[in-house]
């Protein structure tokens, strides 16, 4: 029986088929996303502890540390994509709102305001530009710039590597190409 999705869980049903050196290609399905990983249902479940490579259709593809498993399920934590993970990770949320028909909760990690908010914003062509930050999360930041920037547009924050993710009156979302570590994270934060 599926377990029922919960306000940390997103259901999300999409093939996949993964892999590693150990094990050969068999396929699996995506159950739900959550902030712990991705269950897959599966006829073959891997250990805990067991890296995989997985092709998820209309997702991408990524490795995968095995965390927990069960009865003909498991999950895996992403630990590397083909695209930068927050990237993946609105994809995958993106797919799910249009598969379970209404809005799924955009939030994947806690949010909080730096102590620090003032900011330069380093375009790819070098040009800096003042920034100041609204918010900061683990997979982005949100920030005000007084000019606009196109979704996709590679920036730096702070030393931070990002892309702009969305914009807004005033500013703009940024994915960061690489989601920052537990210790980096809180009020303190430098990017």
């Amino acid at each position: 029986m599926d377990e029922p999705s919960t306000a940390t869980q997103t259901r999300l049903i999409l093939p996949a088929i993964c892999w590693n050196r150990y094990r050969a290609d068999f396929y699996a399905v995506t159950a739900d996303l959550s902030v712990t990983g991705l269950r897959f249902r599966s006829s073959v479940v891997p250990s805990p502890g067991e890296a995989l490579s997985c092709s998820i259709r209309h997702a991408g593809s990524l490795e995968a540390l095995v965390i927990e498993g069960g009865k003909e399920h498991f999950v895996a934590r992403v630990i590397r994509a083909e695209a930068p993970l927050p990237v993946i990770v609105r994809r995958m949320l993106d797919l799910a709102s249009e598969q379970n028909g209404g809005e799924v909760p955009q939030r994947v990690h806690p949010r909080f305001v730096p102590d620090r908010p003032d900011i330069l914003v380093t375009m790819s062509c070098g040009t800096r530009i003042p920034g100041r930050l609204i918010n900061v999360s683990a997979s982005g930041a949100a920030l005000r710039v007084d000019i606009p920037l196109e979704p996709g547009t590679r920036i730096t924050l702070g030393q931070t590597p990002a892309t702009v993710a969305r914009c807004f009156e005033d500013g703009i979302g940024a994915a960061f190409l690489q989601t920052l570590s537990a210790g980096e994270l809180g009020p303190h934060v430098t990017l």
